[in-house]
């Protein structure tokens, strides 16, 4: 698989999370209500809202599945020197991404904020010991640091909605 293949799946994906995270509000806080949205007052509004939540849940599940396969096919790639580290980390954050749109508690969304900052400093390291080597930048070593502080910052935020019991 080539390289501009690759990064096309995995750019397809995040298209397609961007499309799909029109959600409800009890999974993204803020999110869309669909129930209001399609006038709950209606007949069959709540079996025509059950079966898009069920379309939006099948849909969710089918790019996570998507994304594991990209993201193994990445790092067999990664391991055998056919794609680079920056590919792999985009894919990986999309399939934790995924994850977490699946997750229906906080805790379950905390841990995966927490996944996502520790593989934010795994990668802040291996760039780090790239530009060390003199095989990346110091503009390289710094977006990398930007990516894992943004990391900490949505898992911090996340913290702060209040107590663990609050969904």
């Amino acid at each position: 698989m080539s390289r501009t293949l690759i990064t096309g799946l995995v750019f397809g994906a995040v298209t397609i999370f961007t499309v799909l995270a029109i959600s409800p509000s009890s999974m993204h806080p803020g999110g869309l209500n669909v129930a209001q949205a399609a006038g709950a007052s209606e007949p069959g509004a709540a079996e025509g809202l059950d079966s898009r939540q069920s379309e939006l849940q099948q849909l969710l599940v089918e790019r996570k599945k998507v994304l594991s396969r990209i993201v193994e096919s990445m790092k067999l790639f990664l391991e055998s020197g056919r794609a680079d580290f920056n590919e792999y980390r985009d894919a990986k954050i999309a399939l934790l991404r995924a994850e977490m749109d699946l997750c229906s508690t906080r805790n379950e969304r905390l841990d995966i904020l927490q996944k996502m900052v520790k593989f934010h400093s795994e990668y802040e390291a291996q760039v780090a010991r790239r530009a060390a080597d003199g095989r990346a930048t110091e503009m390289d070593v710094n977006k990398a640091k930007v990516a894992g502080l943004e990391a900490q910052i949505e898992l911090v935020r996340e913290k702060l909605k209040g107590p663990m019991s609050q969904e």
